[in-house]
C-alpha cells in the first residue's frame, strides 16, 4: 500500500501539484485552478464536508494561537463543512482585529455565508452584531444600522446595550440623522460613565461633538470633541485617542483651521499605524490630503490622496476609495484636468448611487456639474451646459430630500454659475443669493469662500455701480477667506 508521501510525489511527477516554500515551510499546491476546481467538485458534497471538518480541527489544534489569515482559514474550513457555529466562535474573538487590519471584505463574506437560522439564538445575535460591525466598516450603514435595531433589545448586559447604542449612534449620524444620533450617543455615554468605561466614554462624546457640529452648534461640538480627547487620554496612546484626534482634526479643516487639523490628523495617522489599524490610517491619509487641497498646496494633496487610494483599494474599501476618487475628482478640476476629473467624477457616483449614499452622490454630482461648466467654458459645447445643469439640479432634489443645507447651496452656486454662461443674470443672482444664505447656515469656510467669490464675480460685472461694490467687497472676502 502506497503512503501518502508517495502519493502526493506521483501527483507532483505528473504536474498535477507542486511544492512552493512559505514562511520556510513547504506548502503542496495545485499546479492549475482549473486542476483544483475539477478535483474539489468532482467529490460528494458530504465528502467534501467532511474533508472541510477534518481540515478545520487539525489546523485548530496545530495553531493555538493563529494568526489572523489562519483565523480566517479555520473559520472557512468550518463553514464549508457545515459547522456554522464554529465557524462564528472561531472569528468572534478575533472580528474587531480583522475589521482593524482591512479584512473587513473577507470577515463580510464569510459572516454572510453562515446559516443564521442554524444557529442557536445567543448566537444569532453575535452573528448579528459582528456583521453590523463589519458592514459599519465598508461604509454600509443602512444594513448595519437594521442589524444594530435587531439585536439591541436582545442585550444582555449593560455594557452590550452601550456599545450597541454607541454603534447605531455612529450610523445614523453618518446617514444623515443628527438628531436621532445625539440621542443614541446621549444614552450609550449615560451607561459608559455607570460603568466607568472611559474608552465607550470618549467614542460617545466624540459622536456627540460630530453630530452637533452638522446641525451648527460649534460651541457644543468643540466642547464634546475637547471632552472625548480628553477621556481619550487617560487610557494613553490608545485607538480611541486616534478617534478623538481624527475627529478633531475633521472639524478643524471644516472650520479653515488648517495648521490644527494637519497636527491633530498626523497623530491619529501615528497612532493607527502604530496599532496596524490599516483602515482607518487609510481614511487619515484622506482628511490630510483633503487639509492640504484645502490650503492650496495641491502637490501636497494629491500625495496623500494617492496613498489613501492605495491603502482603500488593497483592504477592499470601496466606500473609502469612492471619497478619495472625489477627492481627487475636485484636485483635478481645480488643475482644469478636465479628463481625470470627469473620470473620478464618475467612478464615485456610480458607487453613491448603487449604495444609496444620498449626501455622498449629491455632493459629486454637484462637481460634475462644475466639470461639465468647465468643458462648456472650453469648447462651448452646448451639450455640456444641459449636462452640467442636469447634474446640478439631480443634486439639488436630493439635498432637498436629505434636508442638506450645504448641498443646497453649493447646487445654487453651481447653478448660478449655469445662468450665468447662459447670460441669465437675474436668475444667476438669485442662485447666488441663495447659495450664499445657505451656506453661511453650515461649518465648511471653503464653500462659503467659493460662494462669496461667485456671487462677487456676477455682481463685478454689473451695469450697477452700488453692485459692482458689493462684488468687489465680495471677492474680496473670498480672496482673504471666511471664518
Amino acid at each position: 500500500m502506497s503512503t501518502l508521501a508517495q502519493d502526493l510525489s506521483l501527483l507532483e511527477t505528473r504536474g498535477l501539484v507542486r511544492t512552493t516554500l512559505e514562511h520556510e515551510k513547504p506548502f503542496l499546491r495545485f499546479k492549475h485552478a482549473l486542476t483544483r476546481e475539477a478535483t474539489y467538485n468532482s467529490m460528494l458534497q458530504s465528502r467534501r464536508a467532511e474533508l472541510h471538518r477534518a481540515a478545520a480541527q487539525t489546523l485548530t489544534e496545530m495553531n493555538p494561537q493563529p494568526d489572523l489569515e489562519m483565523v480566517l482559514t479555520i473559520a472557512e474550513h468550518w463553514q464549508r463543512g457545515s459547522e456554522d457555529a464554529l465557524a462564528l466562535q472561531t472569528l468572534l474573538p478575533h472580528a474587531q482585529t480583522l475589521l482593524f487590519t482591512g479584512r473587513s471584505l473577507s470577515l463580510t463574506a464569510l459572516l454572510l455565508r453562515l446559516q443564521r437560522e442554524n444557529l442557536p439564538a445567543s448566537l444569532q445575535c453575535e452573528l448579528d452584531s459582528a456583521l453590523a460591525d463589519a458592514h459599519a466598516a465598508r461604509g454600509e450603514y443602512e444594513p448595519a444600522r437594521t442589524l444594530y435595531e435587531r439585536v439591541l433589545p436582545h442585550a444582555d448586559s449593560n455594557a452590550q446595550r452601550a456599545r450597541l447604542l454607541q454603534s447605531l449612534g455612529v450610523a445614523t449620524y453618518h446617514l444623515g440623522s443628527y438628531a436621532e444620533a445625539i440621542e443614541f450617543y446621549r444614552s450609550s455615554l449615560a451607561l459608559a460613565q455607570a460603568l466607568d468605561d472611559t474608552a465607550l466614554q470618549a467614542r460617545s462624546t466624540g459622536g456627540l461633538g460630530l453630530a452637533y457640529f452638522s446641525l451648527g452648534e460649534t460651541d457644543k461640538a468643540e466642547e464634546f470633541l475637547q471632552q472625548s480627547r480628553a477621556l481619550s487620554l487617560q487610557n494613553g496612546e490608545s485607538i480611541e485617542l486616534a478617534t478623538a484626534e481624527y475627529n478633531l482634526a475633521l472639524v478643524q479643516r471644516a472650520m479653515g483651521q488648517y495648521a490644527q487639523a494637519i497636527a491633530s490628523a498626523e497623530h491619529a495617522l501615528r497612532l493607527e499605524e502604530q496599532f496596524d489599524h490599516s483602515a482607518a490610517a487609510a481614511r487619515s491619509l484622506q482628511l490630510l490630503g483633503a487639509c492640504y487641497h484645502s490650503m492650496g498646496d495641491l502637490a501636497t494633496a494629491e500625495e496623500y490622496y494617492r496613498r489613501a487610494i492605495f491603502g482603500s483599494r488593497a483592504l477592499g474599501d470601496a466606500m473609502a476609495t469612492a471619497i478619495v476618487q472625489s477627492n481627487l475628482a475636485e484636485l483635478f478640476a481645480q488643475q482644469q484636468d478636465v479628463a481625470q476629473a470627469t473620470e473620478f467624477y464618475q467612478q464615485a457616483i456610480h458607487y453613491f448611487r448603487e449604495t444609496k449614499q444620498e449626501y455622498a452622490l449629491a455632493y459629486n454630482l454637484a462637481g460634475l456639474a462644475q466639470i461639465e461648466l468647465l468643458h462648456y467654458a472650453i469648447n462651448a459645447d452646448a451639450e455640456r451646459l444641459a449636462n452640467a445643469r442636469h447634474a446640478a439640479q439631480e443634486a439639488f432634489e436630493i439635498a432637498n430630500q436629505i434636508r442638506s443645507p450645504e448641498i443646497q447651496g453649493i447646487a445654487y452656486r453651481v447653478l448660478a454659475e449655469i445662468a450665468g454662461a447662459q447670460k441669465d443674470f437675474e436668475q444667476a443672482e438669485n442662485f447666488a443669493a441663495q447659495s450664499l444664505e445657505l451656506l453661511k447656515q453650515v461649518n465648511s469656510s471653503l464653500e462659503l469662500e467659493r460662494a462669496y467669490r461667485v456671487y462677487g464675480q456676477l455682481l463685478s460685472e454689473s451695469a450697477d455701480d452700488e453692485k459692482r461694490r458689493i462684488g468687489a467687497a465680495f471677492l474680496a472676502k473670498a480672496e482673504k477667506g471666511v471664518s
